[in-house]
């Protein structure tokens, strides 16, 4: 597998997708065209043939249609079957609840084993 990396922008998170099976996803999460962002993501999830995934997912903002494409993301590597285990480590600041059930969300439709982490804005 060939990584997947992608500087962030005002609009883009910072995405590096390893071949070791290390993936992130950090910044802001608002792009104009949110399905020609993610689909490159999605598709690398999809043809990867690693047993393992350690997936980090630290998004200050993400818009409704960044959700659904994570929520994609993460539902076709639940669908993946060279996957044996996934593990996430999700980052959610200390006043957005909403992050934080959107997590317990994913965690819920996917099995997959979550971290919360709980963090303050002025440690961005």
């Amino acid at each position: 597998m060939t990584p997947l990396l992608l500087e962030e922008t005002a609009y883009t998170p910072k995405v590096q997708f390893q071949p070791d099976g290390n993936l992130s996803l950090v910044g802001k999460s608002l792009p104009e065209d949110t399905m020609k962002f993610y689909q490159p993501l999605v598709e690398w999830i999809a043809e990867c043939n690693l047993p393992k995934l350690n997936i980090t997912v630290r998004l200050d903002y993400m818009n409704s249609s960044s959700a659904h494409h994570i929520s994609k993301l993460l539902l076709t590597a639940k669908d993946n079957p060279n996957l044996k285990e996934c593990n996430v480590e999700w980052y959610y600041e200390s006043d957005d609840e909403d992050s934080l059930d959107f997590g317990k969300e994913l965690e819920y439709l996917t099995d997959f084993k979550f971290k919360f982490y709980r963090y303050a804005e002025a440690e961005i």
